[in-house]
């Protein structure tokens, strides 16, 4: 088994490349959600630390940001309907088919089981990744080396209890682990190459998975004003929360300097404390 690999930064970490990494002349990025806190942080971080991405956002909100290059409104609901969208989007604004270098789901949201957004919680956490890992995607937009990266979350690393009063949002983000473990091992790039009959045969459909790094990232609680509002923590308490600004300097990292990017198929748990924040690779 492989021993997890922890990375450690500080709130004003700074990406930099080594001068062995070659940067292609200009990437292209999709952020899905990129008008939420999390989303928007992350679109701020990559345009701000690379001045040669391009950046396609992708939401059901409509928000101007000078961050994003295009935006693609979404109608929500399943996974072909929201791809649908991305594919009408592209073909209206490339004159072909586009070829990222990242691909970001950063939608998502939070509901007991009693409130009434609980049933929307596939729709938020997991239909977007579905859409982007869909057949018609895959084959027209992600090339060599590729980054794909969605997000997770930490309570959903155990067996979900029937009595539990989140089992809703647990599931929906377990079906996120699922998904970027099952097509993180098709790809050549996880920790041991799938010898089972359909992800081999998914290798010889894509091209893509060849170089494919397909990784979920699993916070616990990240800082956001509505986090604050819904728990009103005390200070103590906010030390142990993750900072949106250190996950995008983290994913900052992974697209500039590849040989950064943990094994494809890898779940990262967010660990903070003492306002530090630890990735550590747990599944």
């Amino acid at each position: 088994m492989r021993s997890p690999q922890t990375y450690r930064l500080m709130r004003t970490a700074k990406c930099s490349v080594s001068s062995s990494t070659q940067l292609l002349k200009q990437q292209l990025a999709l952020v899905m959600g990129c008008n939420g806190a999390l989303g928007s942080t992350i679109t701020s971080h990559l345009k701000g630390r690379n001045e040669n991405i391009k950046i396609v956002g992708a939401d059901v909100t409509e928000k101007d940001s000078s961050d994003v290059d295009i935006f693609i409104p979404l109608q929500g609901g399943d996974a072909q309907s929201i791809s649908e969208d991305l594919i009408d989007g592209f073909q209206r604004t490339f004159t072909s088919n586009p070829m990222f270098d990242v691909m970001i789901c950063a939608n998502g949201g939070f509901a007991m089981d009693g409130d009434e957004k609980a049933d929307k919680m596939d729709s938020l956490n997991f239909e977007p990744v579905a859409a982007v890992i869909c057949d018609a995607l895959l084959k027209q937009i992600s090339r060599d080396d590729a980054l794909l990266v969605a997000f997770g979350s930490t309570a959903a690393l155990a067996d979900i209890d029937e009595n539990s009063p989140m089992k809703k949002y647990l599931r929906s983000k377990k079906d996120v682990h699922e998904i970027i473990q099952r097509i993180g091992s098709s790809t050549l790039k996880a920790v041991k190459k799938s010898k089972r009959r359909d992800d081999i045969e998914l290798r010889k459909k894509y091209d893509c998975l060849a170089k494919l790094s397909a990784v979920a990232i699993l916070p616990t609680t990240l800082d956001t004003a509505a986090n604050r509002q819904a728990m009103n923590p005390s200070e103590e308490e906010l030390e142990k929360w993750t900072k949106l600004e250190d996950v995008a300097d983290e994913i900052c990292k992974w697209v500039k300097i590849k040989e950064l990017r943990p094994s494809s198929g890898s779940l990262i748990s967010c660990r903070t404390e003492d306002g530090i924040t630890e990735f550590v690779i747990s599944r």
